[in-house]
């Protein structure tokens, strides 16, 4: 009686994933030519600013705005090479995929002098965590990571409401820092054990001077990743997160694909059983 229950318990929780996620999707708005480029998932929304130095300008948790002042710049990448260069404006825009669920998109910009950016970012429902895979193509040969602030977050918040962990080793977690404001946070994360944090007056960045290769004109860098998060919480829960990040980011996500089959994981499968 208990295997036949067990049984029939199985397809009703499919089913009651399906309903709830079949109709979940990370949206879209805009494009190279507007202003601000919109995406939203079922925790959060942020606004990409397409002007220099483009880069997230608005970001609501829930609703409520974690920040969403438009002048200025908010994160970005910059770098000491030949004098200080950071993103420029946008100039180059896709999106690579967008089924329910998920998003990946890819923002390109130029510093003006030696390096065009491409910033591939991966957004999902059913996480806070952002992960962002960015490379630098060489017009003239260069370092593609050094001396840098990889990425830079400028937001003005009292030291009290920051905080910074350094990384403990191969396994992680790694280095990683965040501010919070009004019971939501946002947070950066370093992938790799040479990854640094910091946190400055009103600013916080990670440092990886230490993965940076030269590269050639012409080519392309390896690429640099990293996670931003935008959630409800505070401090805890943005270090809580280093522990997933420390893993590889978001597992056991449940999404629709195109086709509208269900994809769902081997291991929300055992969490049913």
């Amino acid at each position: 009686m208990k295997k036949v229950l067990s049984f029939s318990i199985i397809p009703l929780m499919l089913l009651m994933i399906w309903t709830n996620f079949s109709s979940a999707a990370v949206t879209i708005e805009g494009g190279k030519r507007d202003a601000f480029i919109k995406i939203k998932t079922d925790t959060y929304e942020v606004h990409w600013k397409t002007g220099a130095q483009m880069g997230y300008m608005v970001a609501l948790v829930k609703g409520k705005a974690l920040f969403d002042d438009k002048i200025g710049r908010r994160l970005y990448h910059s770098g000491n090479y030949a004098g200080w260069k950071d993103w420029g404006a946008l100039t180059g825009f896709k999106v690579l995929e967008n089924k329910p669920g998920i998003a990946k998109v890819e923002f390109v910009s130029d510093d003006g002098a030696s390096k065009e950016w491409h910033c591939v970012v991966t957004f999902w429902d059913g996480t806070p965590l952002i992960k962002h895979e960015v490379t630098v193509k060489a017009k003239k040969t260069v370092v593609s990571f050094s001396h840098g602030h990889e990425p830079m977050y400028e937001v003005a918040i009292p030291a009290k409401d920051q905080a910074n962990w350094e990384s403990k080793g191969d396994k992680g977690p790694f280095a990683h820092n965040a501010f919070w404001r009004d019971g939501n946070f946002s947070a950066l994360y370093a992938t790799h054990p040479k990854g640094k944090s910091r946190i400055h007056a009103n600013r916080m960045d990670l440092v990886h001077d230490d993965l940076g290769k030269e590269v050639k004109a012409g080519q392309t860098s390896d690429p640099l990743v990293y996670f931003v998060a935008f959630a409800p919480g505070g401090k805890a829960e943005a270090h809580a997160l280093a522990d997933e990040v420390a893993t590889g980011g978001p597992k056991n996500l449940t999404t629709v694909e195109a086709s509208g089959k269900l994809s769902i994981t081997w291991g929300a499968i055992k969490d049913i059983r």
